[in-house]
């Protein structure tokens, strides 16, 4: 057995390289979700390497080790729950590939974690969100208008958003096109007022493109470069909004999608329909929104049923 801790550490670092190949070779992952497993088990190899354990074989006794670091870090539950799952998948595919003799966190239990409350708008305060008018310059302005709006008529993800093309967009149908997690395709109803907020976003988007000589961008969301528009620059923007319409803490372009969810679920939506709207291939999934409406459910009952304690 090499001792050698460089060695090791080459080692260590030569199966990351491979399991990140095998996460974006397969279909089974989104890109995102590739991305942040491959960081899990980046961050647990230099856990490794800085503690000295990076060995020919990594026991049950390392990955426990590691999960108390975490905790003593300040992790919370779920952010250490996804990388122990990111840790059994990297010890599976060395076992595949012969790299490694047994998965050690298979002898440790899943990580309970707290149940799931989504952050989320009020009505009152998405209401502020979408209708206030917002300085700047026109085409920054409508922009921004535009992806808030669709954001919240729509349910799109962050990534959903910004891949956007022209020709996902079908106004004829009221309809815009996705391509989401795991490249499912999904097509989602959008209100005439977005369309009306987007249409006078692309007289502008077409005015800078011609100024620019790109007419042939396909992006639906660009940047003042005629470029498509990045994922951090469209978090950032919706962020600032979001600070500007609701004293909630943490909100961020998924609370919107949150806030979509519940109030159709709130005013009575079918769960299998927000469902396909949402792009959740497991009701489970969409389920998780379900708890929001309870109160609203509750109060309904006391109002309307004869029998309620409080009539």
């Amino acid at each position: 057995m090499n001792q050698n801790p460089e060695y090791h550490q080459s080692r260590w670092t030569e199966y990351l390289e491979l399991f990140k190949k095998h996460l974006k070779g397969g279909s089974r992952f989104a890109e995102n979700t590739a991305i942040a497993y491959g960081g899990d088990v980046a961050a647990f190899i230099r856990y490794l390497n800085e503690s000295g354990q990076a060995t020919d074989n990594i026991t049950e006794f390392d990955i426990r080790a590691y999960l108390i670091a975490l905790r003593k870090a300040g992790l919370k539950s779920t952010s250490i729950a996804r990388k122990l799952e990111a840790l059994k998948m990297f010890f599976d595919f060395l076992i595949t590939i012969k790299k490694h003799s047994g998965n050690p966190t298979r002898q440790i239990d899943s990580i309970k974690t707290e149940p799931y409350r989504a952050e989320y708008l009020s009505e009152e305060e998405a209401r502020y969100l979408i209708e206030q008018i917002w300085p700047g310059e026109p085409f920054i302005a409508l922009r921004n208008k535009a992806m808030l709006e669709i954001f919240y008529d729509c349910g799109l993800r962050l990534s959903e958003l910004v891949s956007l093309n022209i020709n996902s967009l079908d106004f004829n149908h009221s309809l815009i096109k996705v391509i989401g997690k795991g490249s499912k395709f999904r097509q989602v109803p959008i209100g005439r007022p977005t369309m009306q907020m987007v249409s006078s976003y692309l007289i502008e988007r077409m005015r800078l493109l011609t100024a620019l000589g790109k007419r042939e961008e396909e992006a639906v969301f660009i940047n003042t470069r005629g470029c498509r528009i990045t994922p951090r620059s469209v978090g950032r923007i919706v962020k600032e909004y979001l600070l500007k319409s609701s004293e909630k803490t943490g909100l961020s372009t998924h609370s919107i999608r949150h806030s979509f969810a519940t109030h159709l679920l709130t005013a009575g939506a079918n769960l299998r329909a927000v469902q396909q709207m949402l792009g959740h291939s497991s009701l489970k999934t969409t389920q998780k929104y379900s708890h929001i409406t309870t109160g609203r459910l509750i109060s309904v009952y006391k109002r309307a049923h004869p029998r309620a304690e409080d009539k």
